[in-house]
């Protein structure tokens, strides 16, 4: 397989850039969770053709987000505030959801001790269950609010199963 060209690394750079997700010098920045959590590589120097283009337009879909984001701030500045979740089943997970997500894996860990860490189990559970290979620190940062039902969702049948 062919490797990106240098060309290439530096437009990835500067769309996570002007994104603020790159801290110089931290191989374990925001930008490089995304490379990892989309095509499974620490180093964008590694990328394939095709993972540039899969990672480039992860970014831009972020980029979009966020203009999004802050064109709806704009506009509803005077308008009455509606909860996230009625917003766009797009957007990130409540800290309702996050709150649930951990109880959910506290009670797992109650009725079905194991080994692992408990962030370590989340990560294999969504890596599975989603497909999405997250970090152990950060889990929910790139799951929507739509995966976040699902994940809330795939974790009771987890609970209930194990209890019954």
């Amino acid at each position: 397989m062919m490797k990106i060209s240098k060309s290439q690394i530096q437009k990835l750079y500067a769309i996570a850039s002007k994104l603020n997700l790159v801290e110089n010098g931290n191989k374990n920045d925001n930008f490089h969770s995304i490379v990892y959590s989309v095509t499974g590589k620490n180093s964008v120097s590694e990328l394939t053709g095709a993972e540039f283009y899969k990672v480039r337009d992860r970014l831009i879909e972020i980029q979009n987000d966020a203009k999004d984001n802050s064109k709806s701030d704009k506009d509803n500045k005077y308008k009455k505030k509606t909860k996230k979740e009625e917003v766009n089943g797009l957007e990130g997970m409540t800290q309702g959801q996050c709150k649930k997500v951990w109880y959910l894996m506290y009670e797992l860990e109650k009725v079905s001790p194991s080994s692992a860490k408990i962030g370590e189990r989340l990560k294999g559970i969504i890596k599975k269950q989603l497909k999405i290979d997250v970090d152990v620190k950060k889990p929910f940062v790139w799951l929507t609010y739509k995966q976040g039902n699902q994940l809330i969702e795939i974790l009771k049948k987890y609970v209930e199963n194990v209890k019954t």
